[in-house]
């Protein structure tokens, strides 16, 4: 299978560690497969190229099961085996042809269990083949298809239950989703069948959400980083706050609001718990919950006390957590052991400042809550110092797992990498972030997608900035699988201006033929003359058009 780095061999002792398995050697990738790690740790790239992975999950034999977004060979899960003993992965196999990508997996009492869009399958595994023995199974059907968030992440406690989460098919419950001014729907009717957590029976064939769900827990916008730590007997996930503050509420919020707001919330999730979404946030500058604006909210309006349970800790807004994994091993040192790993695939909602997150942070715990905050544990997957469009970033950290050596495994979604992350007791790459970035690297980033050198009209490009530079960003590069680019796109070569300013006053999802699941929001509140001049500023900066519309062309079309 193809790799960027082979490894080489670092040989070590474990003196220090005696608790931790003896090697007689370790195998690392040179630079730590583009890693900066703490000192005495160690990688290696076990795995390249697979297809953008999400969820990962180790067997004791070492085999590696990696749920994709999408699919390969028919297939949305990728099966990879070491038959060599070096640790990387030289057979690699799809499988898995399912209703749609799937983002979370987990192997329990024999089975891989798959979560998708729609569904909760599970496939019967084989000790000694890497292949599952049997089609696989339906263990929980019935989930709605959102347009929004439409992973269903899986976990399971000690007691045979199944716990699924599920995320919100919208921004904030809008009347209009993420559009200026447009207010919440009250009561927001998503937390019926979204935005929580169902609980199930975990072998029991045929349930669906309606039938058989148990409504575990309410207001989580979208959990993807979720699981039950058996030592703690708990339940956990980390939420993806909501976006558009700045761009939905501009009279309310600035841009440094916008990028930091709301935080990313460590949930401590147990039966009956409400984390009040849509209608409030949790702001980490002022401690407290806040009531949304789409409710009323003025940045500083706090919901009745007690309403709402609170986070037991937060992050940054937009660093994007998707991977959640308790280490409950032995190979790593003292500190780590009942702490959680939490991995943020980062922003693409922090413009026009730089996108933050693209990290794994380390959180100690005490008993059953975090014993403070945080510290970053492995970075370097941006490839830059500072970051402007998640399409520059090199690698987007997603999966996290615990092998049976008590190694962490580490995916991301961006070329497929599989890193496993080892303690050596050896000198590791210490990370020292830099205060500023190089004018080169920021240049390179920024440099105009067209080739054109077309005027800029600077109206144009002010209300780009203030409406399409979240989604689409500064270079047009839009954001994979959720935003389109708009670099050479067809419909901006002003060939199609029609459809253009349809998308504009009437909002849509489809844009050349691809369904994205954030919506294009009507801009029909923008003047003629507004609409005219940010299509044309698009045109030319993104589509190396010439032709211009006028108010009176959108006022046609109105």
């Amino acid at each position: 299978m193809p790799l960027n780095a082979r490894p080489i061999a670092v040989f070590a002792a474990l003196c220090s560690l005696a608790s931790a398995p003896l090697f007689s050697q370790f195998l690392v990738s040179p630079n730590n497969g583009g890693l900066d790690l703490p000192e005495g740790f160690q990688a290696l790239v076990v795995a390249d190229n697979i297809g953008r992975a999400r969820r990962i999950a180790v067997r004791e034999n070492g085999d590696i099961f990696a749920a994709l977004m999408d699919p390969i060979d028919l297939g949305y899960v990728v099966a990879m085996r070491d038959t060599n003993g070096d640790g990387v992965m030289d057979i690699v196999k799809y499988f898995g042809e399912l209703d749609s990508q799937c983002k979370s997996l987990e192997i329990y009492k024999g089975y891989l269990y798959v979560g998708s869009t729609t569904q909760i399958v599970r496939f019967p595994l084989d000790d000694r083949e890497l292949l599952p023995s049997a089609p696989y199974e339906t263990v929980v059907s019935g989930f709605p298809t959102p347009r929004n968030h439409r992973s269903k992440n899986i976990t399971f406690d000690d007691s045979g239950n199944l716990y699924v989460s599920a995320g919100s098919p919208g921004n904030t419950c809008q009347e209009v989703d993420r559009t200026l001014h447009s207010p919440g729907k009250m009561p927001c009717d998503e937390l019926e069948r979204y935005a929580g957590v169902w609980m199930f029976d975990a072998e029991e064939l045929g349930q669906t959400q309606l039938e058989d769900g148990f409504h575990f827990a309410t207001g989580i916008r979208n959990n993807v980083a979720f699981q039950w730590d058996p030592v703690k007997g708990e339940l956990y996930g980390v939420q993806n706050g909501r976006d558009n503050l700045l761009q939905n509420w501009p009279e309310l919020y600035d841009e440094n609001e916008s990028a930091e707001l709301p935080s990313e919330e460590f949930h401590h999730i147990r039966q009956g718990s409400d984390f009040g979404w849509p209608y409030t946030y949790y702001d980490h500058l002022q401690e407290t919950r806040i009531i949304s604006p789409e409710y009323g909210g003025d940045k500083k309006k706090r919901p009745e006390p007690g309403l709402y349970d609170d986070p037991v800790l937060n992050f940054p807004g937009h660093w994007a957590p998707v991977g959640l994994q308790f280490y409950n091993a032995t190979q790593f040192p003292e500190k780590y052991r009942g702490g959680a790993f939490v991995s943020f695939h980062g922003s693409w909602n922090r413009a026009p400042l730089p996108q933050q997150g693209y990290n794994i942070a380390f959180v100690p715990f005490d008993g059953i809550k975090p014993a403070g905050g945080y510290e970053i544990f492995a970075d370097g997957f941006k490839g830059v110092d500072v970051l402007h469009t998640p399409n520059a970033a090199k690698y987007r950290p997603t999966g996290l797992t615990v092998g049976p050596d008590g190694s962490l495994y580490v995916s991301e979604d961006k070329v497929g990498r599989i890193w496993k992350i080892m303690y050596t007791g050896g000198t590791g790459t210490v990370w020292e972030p830099s205060d500023a970035a190089s004018t080169e690297a920021i240049a390179a980033q920024l440099a105009p997608a067209s080739s054109t050198s077309l005027p800029v009209d600077p109206k144009g490009q002010a209300l780009y900035n203030q409406y399409c530079l979240a989604c689409h960003q500064i270079d047009g590069s839009g954001v994979p699988n959720m935003q389109p680019s708009l670099i050479g796109s067809q419909r901006l070569d002003g060939s199609d201006d029609a459809h253009v300013v349809r998308l504009l006053l009437e909002g849509s999802a489809w844009v050349e033929n691809k369904k994205f699941p954030n919506l294009m929001a009507s801009f029909a509140f923008l003047s003629d003359e507004e609409i005219a001049s940010v299509i044309n500023y698009a045109k030319a900066q993104f589509g190396g058009s010439k032709s211009t519309l006028t108010a009176a062309d959108i006022a046609r079309k109105r």
